[in-house]
């Protein structure tokens, strides 16, 4: 293999100004040269690359082929532009593919966050010789836009292309991403339960590169039913990649299970994918939208001109056998009004399915529970529907938006998510079960008169935390709490038959 240098290619430093408008893809502007750039107006024609077609968008280009493998960053996140109104609320997409034909994203980014409405995509891996499509495209305004374009050359590059974790069970996971081009000897994975810990400070896992499309590593000793992060390098033996991520897991719980989408420390999603999430305040459009007023919710929307197909989906669940889950949400219509004195619009009902199955696909969600039809702006309505399962194992519940085309453009917001089941409270369970000693300094035994297989065992504080868990997969089992400060915890006993909850004194 050919050793690159790491360094810059061909870096200038300056204003690079253009002043004649792109206006298709077909006649992007060649970039050869790192630096600072301004577009032209931008009022081309928009097309579908890494954003769907939303309320009309123009589009401005540039088009970039690398000399050797790389990595490129590009970024409106710049003091000469306005990030806070509409002005230069733009997006950005790299893509790949022939102006006549489908492009496919590459990566692309719209926000940098909530409150900054400029736009970066950072580290992209590049390959020498394929030419990548960039898009400039904003709804709101035509004016030139101001960006930073970087190419690095590299030797060894990360791994972009990741899928949906899999889940075995509610203590295991196995990932998956596209082997880098050339492939590694080998790939790293660093997983944390703690979101907030940098790259190479959780739990090393090391997986060879194999000879498939695409790379796996299993990790089997996640606390369970815990979310964690993870991020993942190549390393080429004489050098290493920078790392991807981080991305997100969500083991599968046991009932009960809520999400309101407010815990910040959950992404706020909680493993809810697909639909997007909106931060309602006073001051947002639409404001303290959310069930209660401020705070998070999701949201999808319908179309004026055809039929919805828009899925989202539940994080997993593990159910038993005939164990009912009773399914609750709630749901709430928006549609943006005209300034006055135009009349108002009446928002167009919403049709969705509740449906389950194997997976966080449309191909996997075999069943429809229940279909609903939301139809009022005035306040939140609850919806419930039960679900039996037929066997054990990991189910996904989801949210089908199947609305027919709208005569007005409308939203409809998703909140207080509750999923409960029929042996979530079992009087007989939590009578079999004997905790001892109970207070206790180190060690608590648990076991059953009913012949009833111990699964997991989470303990929770008096303020929610999940402090410990231990699977254990036997009628008894034991777990030490010699590390916890004293005071009173909830112990969760997750068995074959049904979930108890018991209180335990730390002395």
């Amino acid at each position: 293999m050919k050793k690159l240098l790491l360094s810059l290619f061909l870096l200038t430093i300056g204003m690079i100004t253009n002043a004649n408008a792109q206006a298709t893809c077909a006649t992007a502007i060649t970039l050869t040269t790192n630096g600072t750039y301004t577009t032209g107006t931008i009022n081309g024609t928009f097309k579908v690359a890494c954003f769907a077609t939303f309320a009309t968008p123009k589009g401005y280009w540039y088009k970039f082929t690398p000399p050797s493998n790389g990595e490129i960053s590009i970024s409106s996140n710049l003091l000469s532009n306005d990030g806070v109104t509409k002005s230069d609320d733009t997006r950005v997409s790299i893509a790949t593919g022939v102006c006549t034909g489908t492009l496919t994203c590459v990566d692309g980014n719209d926000d940098v966050d909530d409150v900054n409405y400029l736009s970066e995509v950072l580290n992209v891996p590049v390959v020498a010789g394929t030419t990548y499509l960039i898009q400039w495209d904003s709804r709101w305004s035509t004016l030139p836009n101001d960006f930073t374009f970087t190419f690095t050359a590299i030797e060894c590059a990360r791994p972009t292309v990741f899928y949906l974790p899999e889940y075995a069970s509610t203590s295991s996971t196995d990932l998956y991403w596209d082997q880098t081009a050339p492939a590694p000897a080998e790939y790293e994975v660093d997983w944390s339960n703690d979101f907030v810990v940098p790259a190479g400070s959780g739990t090393l896992v090391t997986v060879p590169a194999g000879a498939l499309a695409y790379s796996t590593a299993n990790i089997s000793d996640i606390p369970a039913s815990s979310n964690f992060r993870f991020f993942t390098r190549a390393d080429c033996g004489t050098s290493q990649s920078s790392w991807s991520g981080p991305f997100y897991g969500y083991l599968p719980v046991t009932l009960p299970y809520t999400n309101g989408f407010e815990d910040v420390s959950n992404n706020n999603t909680d493993g809810f994918i697909n639909y997007a999430l909106f931060n309602s305040s006073a001051t947002s459009t639409p404001a303290s939208y959310a069930d209660g007023g401020d705070g998070f919710a999701i949201y999808t929307f319908n179309s004026v001109t055809a039929a919805s197909d828009r899925r989202a989906y539940f994080r997993g669940v593990s159910l038993q056998a005939g164990e009912i889950a009773t399914v609750t949400f709630k749901t709430r219509l928006y549609s943006i009004q005209p300034a006055a004195p135009a009349p108002a619009v009446i928002p167009s009902p919403i049709s969705f399915n509740l449906t389950v199955g194997d997976s966080q696909s449309a191909a996997g969600q075999a069943t429809v529970v229940q279909g609903f039809t939301s139809s009022t702006d005035a306040s939140y309505t609850t919806h419930t529907a039960p679900f039996t399962a037929t066997t054990a194992g990991i189910y996904y519940f989801g949210i089908h938006n199947n609305t027919p085309a709208g005569a007005t453009e409308t939203f409809l917001f998703i909140d207080s998510i509750g999923i409960t089941s029929n042996l979530s409270v079992n009087d007989n369970l939590v009578n079999s079960l004997a905790v001892y000693p109970n207070p206790s300094k180190d060690l608590i035994n648990i076991s059953n008169n009913q012949n009833a297989t111990i699964n997991s065992i989470e303990m929770t504080d008096l303020n929610g935390r999940v402090v410990k868990t231990q699977m254990i997969n036997g009628t008894e089992g034991q777990i030490s709490i010699s590390d916890l400060s004293a005071g009173v915890y909830m112990m969760k006993v997750v068995t074959d038959q049904g979930t108890a909850t018991k209180k335990v004194i730390k002395e």
